[in-house]
């Protein structure tokens, strides 16, 4: 117990040292550029000698608060001292501590310190003392913060208790109030602008427009929270209020629009409204000439305005990616959009579709970037479970697209983070992909396709981390259905079966439409021992999307055994067959060997474990930490399978059967 003490203590230590040091770094160097209104978060991030989202993440998690915000509220503390301690007046102050608007300093000081500035010379000198000192100041930031979580805390159980019998309405505004103070109100989605141009064919355009408005976006580090597009996508027939939307997203702000094309001319309506009181907080309306730099310079007016309006500073580099023309060609642009909205109905039809329009957008500009990126992530997805494409094919083509996006931008972080996916899934690199993972904990960004800090984290035991980084990226997005399966799949092998089951039947009504939460859930209701759920998953899958890759022959073949259906055994199984004989990708091997384990038939699942490494199948990265596999760990067959793999290369050691959900 001692022991357990002293480990906390010197944790505590730890932690307000590191705290210390790195705010005295930090406002040494905000001082040192105060009354310089363009020094912004990047700008303090390279001065300091840390990049922009990793000095996020560390002020995240030591004050909790986020860089832009921490740069602010020095500001202002320096603001107060000035107004204490000479006879100046607030607009002058606004510009001496970096505002450029005297407005929205009066605004910004009234709400961080309760009193305007004009009333500073009557405060009591102690309170404003304790306010100034910018440690004490983040101590009793702090308490403030302590204390205000116990009066959220205690206050709705007071009042519970005193109106239960007399006042439900009472408990609801509670619940209300309580959400107030978990939103940030510098969070967006742009749900789906409507098209309205009378031609349903072109739907990719008013798709293609959110699309980029939402990625320009995304660059802006002064909006802690913008939702992806993918997850907006979800809302575009949606019959849901404004005020669900933004409850339902954890945003304050959304943005709506309407698309509208006449003869050469193209016209975007757009109005930004305030999610929980459903104010309309800001209109206008933009008219260009459909061509790909008039297109440009709309997406990039429509993001200056929309963070005009939330009071986000952009940076000069974040100004220069939001203003940046990825390609100078309308046509090239037009098959990009196309081949966008075919990719996102993310099936083997759609995905065939789209690799042909992003190859003519290709051809007609051969440095634009993002068509060689998403080209590659729908050869890349196609090769892995879903077996739409051949495996090593897959690789080939995304490996190819992938090297020649990073030849013309060799910083492109989406990019670097797709090949060492591909390196882990298809090459079994682990000793080139760990040290980028070790990297990416350390200077993360927001991926909508998070495979490294998930699936490689879980499938080389870094449970926990897995966890933690799930936990991370649901509060950029907590509409990402994939993310909670990643996370109960963490918790299963931490031994947390409890908070694993709860955790999907929170989420799965939320999710019943979401292809890549299904097959994860089925998958994860089996592990559970919850078949009937899994059954149910599956059931939706088959009935409402076109593709059956062997995943869902290998769950249908285990439910018809479990049933006694012969019958329904052999097809499935046969079914399995036929994809291997054919080549097919999406690991049949592997999921022929996991069947024989599950019938407890040790030799013919060795036997298909070899095939499937012979096949070098992307499921073969489940080797160390497969609950299925967990009784051959000690045969020899299986150590020559590990090590061939790779697994041993970066120092994992074969977990023994009994550790298979040991906690971490």
């Amino acid at each position: 117990m001692q022991r357990g003490t002293n480990r906390e203590l010197h944790r505590d230590f730890q932690e307000k040292s590191l705290r210390g040091t790195l705010v005295n770094n930090l406002t040494k160097e905000i001082e040192s550029n105060l009354n310089n209104d363009q020094f912004g978060v990047d700008a303090l991030a390279q001065a300091v000698g840390m990049s922009r989202s990793s000095l996020h993440r560390k002020l995240r998690k030591l004050l909790g608060i986020s860089t832009s915000q921490f740069i602010r509220e020095y500001r202002l503390k320096r603001a107060l001292e000035i107004l204490r301690d000479e006879n100046v007046t607030a607009s002058e102050t606004a510009y001496r501590v970096g505002f450029n608007s005297p407005t929205y300093f009066n605004t910004c000081f009234h709400k961080f310190f309760g009193f305007t500035p004009g009333e500073v010379k009557s405060k009591d000198n102690n309170e404003i003392e304790g306010l100034i000192s910018y440690e004490s100041n983040t101590n009793a930031k702090s308490t403030t913060k302590k204390n205000l979580l116990w009066l959220i805390f205690l206050a709705p159980v007071f009042l519970m208790a005193l109106f239960y019998f007399f006042s439900p309405d009472a408990i609801e505004n509670i619940e209300s109030k309580k959400e107030e103070f978990i939103i940030d109100e510098k969070s967006i989605v742009v749900l789906p602008f409507k098209n309205w141009t009378g031609s349903p064919e072109l739907e990719y355009i008013s798709d293609g427009m959110t699309d980029a408005v939402i990625s320009r976006l995304t660059k802006i580090d002064a909006i802690d929270k913008v939702i992806p597009f993918t997850s907006a996508l979800h809302y575009k027939h949606t019959d849901k209020t404004i005020q669900e939307i933004a409850k339902e997203l954890g945003v304050a702000n959304l943005l709506q629009g309407n698309l509208q094309i006449s003869g050469n001319l193209i016209k975007i309506n757009l109005q930004l409204i305030h999610g929980r009181s459903n104010v309309h907080l800001w209109s206008e309306e933009y008219t260009k000439e459909w061509k790909s730099d008039e297109i440009f310079k709309i997406q990039s007016e429509v993001v200056e305005a929309i963070a005009k309006n939330l009071r986000a500073t952009i940076s000069e580099n974040e100004l220069a990616a939001i203003q940046k023309i990825p390609t100078k060609s309308k046509q090239a642009y037009s098959y990009f959009l196309q081949a966008e909205f075919q990719r996102n109905k993310a099936n083997e039809s759609t995905y065939k579709n789209a690799i042909k329009l992003y190859e003519k957008s290709i051809e007609i500009d051969s440095n634009f970037v993002e068509a060689y990126t998403s080209q590659a992530r729908v050869w890349s997805f196609g090769g892995l479970v879903w077996g739409i494409f051949d495996e090593r094919i897959a690789w080939e083509n995304t490996k190819r697209l992938l090297e020649k996006a990073l030849e013309i931008d060799p910083d492109n972080k989406e990019v670097e983070e797709e090949l060492y996916s591909g390196y882990f899934y298809y090459d079994w690199n682990f000793e080139l992909v760990e040290p980028y993972y070790q990297t990416i904990l350390k200077d993360s960004y927001h991926d909508d396709t998070p495979s490294l800090v998930a699936d490689y984290a879980i499938k080389t035991g870094r449970y926990l981390q897995a966890a933690n980084a799930m936990d991370e990226l649901l509060l950029i997005d907590p509409s990402f259905g994939v993310l909670f399966c990643f996370k109960a799949e963490a918790f299963l092998f931490l031994d947390r079966t409890d908070e694993s089951f709860d955790l999907l039947e929170s989420t799965n009504s939320l999710y019943d439409d979401n292809l890549w939460y299904l097959r994860a859930s089925a998958k994860h209701y089996f592990y559970l021992g919850e078949y009937e759920k899994s059954k149910n998953q599956l059931n939706e899958i088959v009935t409402k999307f076109p593709d059956y890759p062997p995943i869902l022959m290998w769950l249908n073949l285990v439910y018809a055994e479990m049933d006694g259906d012969q019958d329904e055994v052999n097809k499935h199984l046969g079914e399995l067959f036929t994809k291997y004989n054919e080549g097919s990708s999406g690991s049949p091997a592997w999921f022929i060997a996991l069947y024989y384990c599950t019938l407890n038939d040790y030799e013919h699942a060795f036997e298909w474990l070899q095939k499937s490494y012979e096949r070098h199948e992307v499921e073969m990265t489940w080797l160390r930490e497969e609950p299925l596999l967990a009784p051959l760990r000690n045969d020899p067959r299986y150590n020559d399978l590990y090590e061939k793999v790779g697994f041993s290369s970066i120092g994992l050691p074969i977990k023994t059967s009994s550790e298979i959900y040991s906690s971490k």
